[in-house]
């Protein structure tokens, strides 16, 4: 009774063991224990089977009993052929002598065993686990009662086993799935650090920092090919990653040859992981290479690859042995395949960003040439006429570099008025801004021909036809005359003019127009007459300044008339009646609200914009014409007191003999040498006397030389003595010879 109640408590001791402890071996070690000691066997041993990679491997795995060094030298081999039922899971085997069946040296042993029993372990599922083998150094130890207690102890082995089995395979399958976790989380802290990197050196700084510090690595290298070599990376290793106690070392090698026999050149190459456990393991490959590193020991390269172009190698050592499983090389290759994608999208915004500098610089050169040759083709300065403020402005195109049609011009004509020139030549190219040159040369001409605008227009619009081009441009001409505000306006399909008067009215010049230069050869334009008062202004512009694409052109008249009504015209006018704002001060007050109305309406187009705008003073104090008709050389003597009555009126009598010779020779000239009559014309302007005679002959005078005892040919001479300066303007079918007297 006594050794029921003894095995029953070794028993339960066993059962306690084996159900609150999962680790395999204290299991095993339980289990063995136990069934030595109910077994009373001398010596215990378990036979573990596993099997790994697919391979079966068995072994003994766990000693119980007395004399355990003398049971580890037991002749495994020859007690699995012993027990081979046992071992096949097949049943209980028991030798109660094994006698001679034992080599020579164990039977000479201290205690030799003679009695053995064992018996299979197996699960539920009919895998055998392996056997519980039990020795005994005296015959027939072992009786049927010891049978039935060791396989009730290998039954609850069994179940032990399984379970300590499944809590491994748990545990295993968790720190899977932690590291899997772990790395999943770093890859996308390195996808998100290189995604935000604009430059290599960020998206090599971010391998190390990221890739780095949790794998321990001591060194680390981002090789990329450089011509005929790989060389290392500038930044690499250059802050220490934030999960390393030591900051990584940059590579030992510099750089390695494309060609040569090197760790770095197969990798790349072969296109594949190289992966070295040690030294040792590296110098059966590269021999020269690992005799010359130091304070590594593990490494592992991987190809940098895009596609089929291959970029480099990422190099990482480690300064102990160690083992990679695939899992980790698994993961690397994810990591290295966002590092290469990250170094593309570095080298491709890189690139993109010098094509888009040399495209901005190529733009910027050409809008630089476009706008010189703009401004070569505008009129390099404005005349400077008394009692008429001017401003001008030219804004280009803000989204093409082609020069373009629009033009500006003001024109003093001999007559002493001035001509305001605004046109627009459709197109932006070359060929609209050698229209545009040539248009605007040839009414120059015939503007300071002292042609009407009507006429200057039309014969312009013949120079057109001679041009040979498909190109049409609009025009308008705006003649004032200073001396008594008279306007004129001519308009060939040009915008209308905005009447900006003194006292705040701000309209649209209504008025004859015509059909644009260049649409039919045969065309005569009509004359819009107007008066302008002191402090009245005009505005011409070309199209751009209210034209907005996708927008109503009404809209943007009715945006610029606002504008400019929005401008102080109540002080301009106070300041218009009392005299009180000098030229200086006009000009500047008109330059300002140009720019005022211009920041008001916005340049929202995407075409040039010219515009061209004046203000009327008055008739100036010191400007005074006069006329008088000559017909015949009698009236010569009429013509000189003429300019006498004149002079005398404008306090300037002192003049009067220079002013009578000169009035002489040009209208003796101008009577003598044609059919019709003279005009004779003095003007006075700031600081001058004009004299100025027109008659019907378009030849031109020219002076030549005389004999000493010629009678004649010397009146041109004499002019040419007398005065500050003389010319000869053409007009019409005639001409006027013109001469200045200092004032």
């Amino acid at each position: 009774m006594q050794r029921i109640l003894d095995d029953l408590h070794v028993f339960v001791e066993m059962t306690e063991a084996i159900t609150s402890d999962l680790d395999l071996d204290r299991v095993l070690q339980s289990v063995t224990d136990a069934g030595t000691r109910l077994s009373a066997a001398r010596f215990g041993a378990f036979f573990y089977r596993s099997v790994d990679d697919g391979a079966e491997r068995g072994g003994l795995r766990v000693i119980s009993g007395d004399g355990r060094r003398e049971f580890a030298h037991l002749p495994v081999t020859r007690l699995v052929e012993l027990f081979s039922a046992t071992f096949a899971g097949r049943e209980t085997v028991r030798l109660d002598d094994v006698g001679d069946d034992l080599p020579e040296e164990v039977r000479r042993g201290r205690r030799p065993l003679r009695s053995y029993l064992g018996t299979p372990v197996v699960a539920r599922s009919g895998e055998v686990i392996g056997a519980l083998l039990f020795g005994h150094p005296e015959v027939a130890a072992f009786d049927q009662r010891s049978e039935d207690v060791v396989r009730l102890v290998a039954t609850q082995a069994a179940v032990a086993v399984e379970n300590a089995r499944s809590y491994a395979e748990e545990q295993l399958a968790r720190r899977a799935a932690e590291q899997a976790a772990e790395r999943l989380a770093l890859l996308q802290t390195i996808t998100s650090r290189l995604a935000r990197a604009v430059d290599r050196d960020q998206v090599l700084v971010a391998v190390v920092d990221a890739l780095v510090g949790p794998l321990g690595a001591s060194r680390v290298g981002v090789y990329l090919r450089e011509g005929a070599v790989y060389r290392a990376a500038a930044g690499v290793g250059a802050a220490p990653a934030r999960d390393a106690a030591v900051a990584p070392q940059r590579p030992q090698h510099g750089e390695f040859p494309v060609d040569g026999d090197n760790p770095v050149a197969v990798c790349a190459a072969e296109r594949r992981p190289l992966v070295h456990s040690s030294v040792a393991d590296l110098a059966e490959r590269f021999p020269e290479v690992a005799a010359v590193v130091t304070g590594m020991e593990a490494s592992v390269l991987l190809p940098l690859v895009v596609g089929e172009r291959t970029l480099g190698v990422l190099a990482l050592a480690w300064r102990e042995p160690r083992i990679f499983d695939a899992v980790e090389l698994a993961w690397l290759r994810s990591a290295v395949e966002q590092l290469s994608l990250a170094l593309v999208q570095v080298e491709l915004r890189d690139s993109e960003a010098a094509a888009q500098a040399a495209l901005r610089d190529s733009a910027a050169y050409a809008i630089s040439v476009s706008r010189t040759l703009q401004r070569s083709l505008l009129p390099p300065a404005l005349p400077d006429v008394e009692s008429l403020a001017v401003a001008v402005r030219y804004v280009p195109s803000v989204v093409d570099a082609e020069v373009g049609g629009d033009w500006y011009d003001v024109i003093a004509t001999p007559d002493g008025a001035v001509v305001l020139v605004i046109g627009d030549v459709q197109g932006h190219s070359i060929g609209a801004a050698a229209v545009m040159g040539q248009l605007r040369v040839a009414l120059n001409a015939y503007l300071v021909e002292s042609h009407p605008p009507h006429v200057a227009l039309s014969r312009v619009n013949r120079v057109m036809e001679t041009l040979r081009t498909d190109a049409i441009a609009t025009c308008c001409l705006v003649r004032i005359d200073p001396a008594t505000g008279h306007v004129a306006v001519v308009r060939a399909g040009h915008t209308l003019p905005v009447l900006w008067r003194a006292d705040g009215e701000v309209t649209e010049l209504e008025g004859d127009g015509g059909i644009p230069l260049g649409v039919l050869p045969e065309w005569e334009w009509p004359t819009t007459e107007l008066h302008l008062g002191a402090g009245d202004r005009l505005l011409l512009y070309t199209d751009g300044l209210v034209e907005v694409p996708g927008e109503d052109v009404d809209d943007g008249v009715a945006a610029l008339l606002r504008a400019v009504a929005s401008t102080g015209a109540g002080a301009r006018d106070a300041a218009a009646r009392e005299g009180e704002v000098t030229g200086h001060a006009r000009q500047e007050r008109l330059e300002g609200d140009v720019d005022a109305v211009l920041a008001q309406v916005g340049m929202r187009t995407r075409d040039d914009v010219a515009v061209l705008a004046c203000e009327y003073a008055g008739p100036a104090a010191s400007y005074r014409r006069e006329e008088l008709q000559v017909t015949t050389l009698p009236e010569v003597t009429a013509a000189r007191e003429f300019g006498r009555r004149t002079l005398t009126r404008w306090g300037l009598v002192h003049l009067d003999d220079t002013v009578s010779l000169l009035v002489t020779e040009l209208v003796t000239n101008a009577l003598v040498h044609t059919d019709g009559p003279a005009r004779l014309e003095l003007r006075r302007h700031e600081g001058a006397v004009r004299v100025m005679v027109s008659d019907s002959l378009s030849k031109v005078p020219r002076p030549r030389a005389v004999d000493s005892d010629a009678t004649g040919g010397r009146g041109l001479l004499v002019v040419g003595a007398l005065s500050m300066g003389w010319g000869v303007e053409p007009h019409g079918e005639g001409k006027t010879v013109w001469a200045d007297v200092r004032a």
